[in-house]
């Protein structure tokens, strides 16, 4: 990219993804700066997770769907990361109450997911000095099934196979298609990026995140030390570490425009892995670790096996190797240093 890049708002800064990419940024060149909001004020986890860059990041608690928060901020920013959603799964909390956050308060979800990114990109773009906005996505936008898939796999690619159902998927792909349009109305400097299963650090319970993969299911107990119930070892998924996410979201900020020659790129392990293999991969640094298959009302871990296509196999990253010079780490490995890291930070993050 033309020009020095050091001044990045950051919205839902204070979430899993986001706090990855801002220690990554900011750890990247002392030049570096952020502005995060969020909703909610940072936690003691995040507090933790970014003390040694504090020095140049501003946390501001504000609301993305409120049009003053966006009036009240200065206008040098480099670029723009909006981060900032409500992922609705269900969950169980700490004491066992079960939440369905779509159900209970979907305006809520549709507010900050479609309304909150709308108002990003009509500040954005009287930004005179923007070089580049990123929009972060999901591949839940993805379908659930996909029947090519079943009888000559492949990776799943950027361009078509989607299948939004779930008002996530629905709000992202939307925000997705809003953020598009801006691009062109207003000749917008503008990526997206589709995420695949995250695990990693700072993955914990908030106001607006209240889920977690099977991967976090495995690595949780394996650095526990303790035996994990699940009611099948068949289901699959694609598993990106957050640091690796948090690196290509970097890259895609500090990529010449030329460079880039698509809208949207997914970030992902790029390999699907079951149960069974993420377990193996946990043991080889946990030794001892098991999986116990019982049934689902008796599992900590439930699992739906025969979803094995779609959003839930592997995405094709060939983009982003191509265009960013992007790859994730070896999941194996990844893994170990997560295992690591939560043998550290004990308190950072508990059971769903």
């Amino acid at each position: 990219m033309d020009g020095g890049v050091t001044k990045v708002l950051v919205s839902g800064g204070g979430g899993f993804v986001m706090a990855n990419f801002i220690r990554h940024w900011l750890e990247a060149d002392p030049k570096h700066q952020v502005v995060a909001l969020d909703a909610s004020p940072l936690d003691d986890a995040a507090r933790a997770y970014l003390a040694a860059v504090t020095d140049r990041l501003q946390f501001i608690t504000a609301d993305v769907t409120a049009p003053e928060t966006w009036a009240k901020l200065p206008g040098d920013f480099d670029c723009v990361v909006h981060g900032a959603a409500i992922t609705p799964h269900a969950f169980t909390d700490k004491d066992g109450k079960r939440h369905e956050p779509e159900r209970e308060n979907p305006v809520r979800v549709l507010n900050a997911n479609i309304m909150g990114t709308a108002l990003a990109l009509d500040w954005a773009r009287g930004l005179k000095g923007l070089k580049r906005f990123v929009y972060i996505s999901t591949g839940s936008v993805y379908a659930d099934t996909v029947p090519e898939q079943e009888k000559n796999f492949f990776p799943l690619p950027e361009d078509g196979y989607l299948g939004p159902t779930a008002l996530y998927d629905v709000s992202k792909y939307s925000s997705e298609l809003i953020a598009l349009r801006f691009k062109q109305l207003y000749d917008l400097d503008l990526a997206i990026v589709r995420l695949s299963s995250v695990f990693g650090p700072m993955d914990r319970q908030t106001p607006a995140r209240g889920t977690k993969n099977l991967c976090n299911y495995v690595t949780n107990a394996a650095a526990q030390g303790r035996a994990l119930t699940a009611d099948s070892d068949r289901a699959v998924g694609d598993y990106v570490y957050a640091p690796d996410v948090a690196d290509g979201i970097c890259r895609l900020l500090l990529a010449p425009r030329a460079a880039l020659k698509h809208d949207v790129y997914n970030l992902a392990q790029g390999e699907t892995s079951s149960v069974r293999d993420l377990v193996a991969l946990a043991a080889k640094y946990a030794p001892g670790f098991t999986l116990e298959i019982v049934p689902a009302a008796k599992a900590e871990m439930q699992t739906v096996p025969d979803r094995q296509t779609g959003k839930w196999a592997a995405y094709d990253i060939s983009r982003a190797a191509k265009d960013l010079g992007w790859r994730p780490r070896a999941l194996g490995a990844n893994m170990a240093d997560y295992i690591a890291w939560l043998r550290n930070n004990k308190e950072a993050q508990g059971r769903l």
